[in-house]
């Protein structure tokens, strides 16, 4: 018998099989698979964006290609000197801060009632708090808007932050119940035994160990109400609480032609807020968004 055959037999009463040797390599290296997926899927629609920003109208339709051969930032400076954008950036500011507090203001407590106080089939209605987030916002465009009008609250910033509010409160509630959960409640209670009132303990011990989830459920509110469209469309008939989603809806000349480079440029000057805002704030989120799912 041969070296060879020898090293073959082993081998092959080892299992170091060619197929074994694959699936070995996949058990390793098959994650960074659906992982590259994901960014390529979320990353080409962004540079595409940032590709025909950088390009003249024409050169959009004449040159396909990802890097422009005479790169401007014309769109961008039509973009801001547009009247409409800077009004629309002032509203999503001022609606999506007041989505950001209102949502605390109201989850914080809510949330920690259900974490603490131990209440008959509690479960089941952190199940019901989330319900609400199933109905499409599409579904209520017709009710909110007949209730608005009949109030007389139609084109209202604050009709906006207090309908908005209302769409993210369920999930943020759940959110930060779970977190809360995490919290031991000895904690608490030698806080209590030390003399401090409830409301002490809850701004001096409890939200200070809450404030991944605390951030966490600002910044979600923030998005929430930056990226809205569909209750903002109903609420909304003229430029005084329009929000940028809608206005880049209405970018659309006239004769239906678009003006691609406007709209990309519009498209990342709106997104850019969001990405600073992430990160800034990326390890609190990522933290309160774990911490709040372990149940």
């Amino acid at each position: 018998m041969t070296v060879q055959d020898s090293r073959q037999i082993g081998t092959q009463a080892s299992g170091d099989t060619p197929g074994t040797r694959f699936w070995a390599f996949l058990k390793k290296r098959g994650l960074w698979i659906p992982i590259a997926a994901l960014v390529i899927w979320t990353v080409a629609p962004l540079l595409i964006a940032v590709s025909v920003s950088l390009k003249d109208r024409a050169e959009v339709f004449a040159d396909p290609s990802l890097i422009p051969a005479d790169p401007t930032l014309e769109a961008y400076v039509r973009t801001l000197s547009r009247p409409g954008f800077r009004d629309a950036f002032f509203n999503s500011v001022v609606v999506g801060i007041g989505v950001l507090v209102l949502t605390l203001v109201l989850a914080v407590p809510s949330a920690y009632a259900l974490a603490r106080f131990r209440l008959r089939l509690r479960h089941l209605l952190l199940l019901f708090i989330l319900l609400p987030r199933l109905v499409p916002t599409l579904g209520l465009m017709v009710p909110l808007y007949r209730l608005a009008a009949s109030l007389g609250v139609l084109n209202s910033r604050l009709t906006l932050i207090v309908v908005l509010t209302g769409t993210i409160l369920p999930f943020s509630t759940w959110l930060m119940a779970g977190f809360f959960e995490n919290i031991p409640v000895e904690l608490e209670e030698a806080a209590s035994v030390d003399g401090a009132s409830a409301w002490q303990t809850i701004r001096r011990i409890v939200l200070p160990l809450a404030l991944p989830a605390v951030i966490t459920t600002g910044a979600l509110a923030f998005r929430e109400a930056w990226i809205e469209f569909d209750l903002v469309l109903a609420l909304t008939t003229n430029a005084d609480a329009r929000t940028l989603p809608y206005e880049l809806f209405l970018l659309s000349e006239v004769t239906g032609i678009p003006d691609l480079p406007v709209e990309a440029s519009f498209a990342i000057l709106t997104t850019i807020p969001l990405l600073i805002l992430y990160m800034v704030f990326e390890r609190q989120v990522i933290g309160g968004l774990t911490s709040g799912a372990l149940r």
